[in-house]
């Protein structure tokens, strides 16, 4: 008599589920100058709190920007009753 594998008989195959594509992100390149001192500055407060320059001025550039996105009026609100005339 075979011998049967009574564990693998159980055993599903599973698919590795498909990863979604992401949306690629466009980027824009930035330049601008700082003074020897200002230059020191960040490189002693980047030092001091274990970051890199480009993270912090990220960071900053972010913080204030989330102010100024772009958000969706409200939808107003209509009832049935109302007519629409455009």
């Amino acid at each position: 008599m075979p011998k049967v594998n009574l564990l693998k008989s159980f055993e599903n195959p599973v698919k590795p589920a498909k990863k979604t594509k992401r949306k690629k992100i466009k980027y824009r390149k930035m330049s601008f100058k700082l003074t020897d001192m200002q230059y020191r500055a960040l490189l002693t407060y980047c030092r001091r709190y274990n970051t890199t320059p480009v993270r912090y001025l990220k960071t900053i550039v972010n913080n204030q920007v989330e102010r100024y996105k772009q958000e969706l009026p409200p939808t107003p609100i209509v009832s049935e009753n109302q007519l629409e005339l455009f």
